[in-house]
């Protein structure tokens, strides 16, 4: 039998809670319901899951190399999909936030943004969700040329620079109104922090837009 001694625990319980401030990715365990004072507006960089037409928003922040955030893509989205989604009663506006200064996935989160806005952006998404750390590969980069050199709008709007602060831009405003962790959803200025079950954001949903 193993024993650990108190001082190697708290060392140990020290360097958990220092990468879960580091990473900023929080799991359901750590979900925090609390209300905060924004109109948070969907940007045209940001990635809609649903029609435009839908009658209700959630406002998500994630990012790919979050492991709770593929969670939740995975595991809850399915279920939003079809009960809501789907039915124009809701739609998603991911805006993407990393809290490093990773250029790789930096540049694979623009990339996201401008393959949803011209391009096809499903399979980029599952291959993300799939494989968050081929953004740092080769196969990636040549990817990434094969996209833009068969369509020019994605080129240019990687190229041209035009975008490249919306990521700083989200940054700010999650700090703004102190969000901790990813992911997170605002509904209705009710801020839900961490992986969320289908079962549970199908409560959440009937209760903030009284859906029956």
């Amino acid at each position: 039998m193993i024993f650990f001694n108190r001082n190697y625990i708290l060392r140990l319980s020290c360097w958990c809670l220092l990468l879960g401030i580091v990473f900023g990715c929080r799991s359901g365990h750590e979900q925090e319901v609390r209300t905060i004072d924004a109109n948070l507006v969907q940007n045209p960089q940001d990635v809609v899951f649903g029609n435009d037409t839908a009658s209700a928003t959630i406002f998500l922040y994630a990012s790919y190399n979050c492991q709770y955030c593929r969670y939740l893509f995975s595991r809850t989205f399915p279920g939003l999909k079809e009960d809501y989604l789907d039915k124009d009663l809701v739609k998603i506006v991911v805006k993407f936030v990393d809290f490093g200064k990773d250029p790789q996935t930096l540049y694979a989160l623009k990339a996201a943004s401008c393959i949803y806005r011209y391009g096809t952006y499903q399979k980029f998404h599952e291959l993300l969700l799939a494989d968050p750390a081929i953004v740092a590969t080769e196969k990636f980069r040549v990817l990434i040329d094969d996209i833009m050199a068969e369509n020019p709008d994605i080129a240019e709007c990687l190229l041209s620079g035009v975008d490249d602060d919306f990521l700083n831009t989200n940054l700010e405003e999650f700090r703004k109104y102190e969000l901790t962790g990813t992911p997170t959803m605002v509904i209705n200025q009710h801020v839900y922090t961490g992986f969320v079950s289908f079962e549970k954001i199908d409560l959440i949903l009937k209760k903030e837009f009284e859906i029956k």
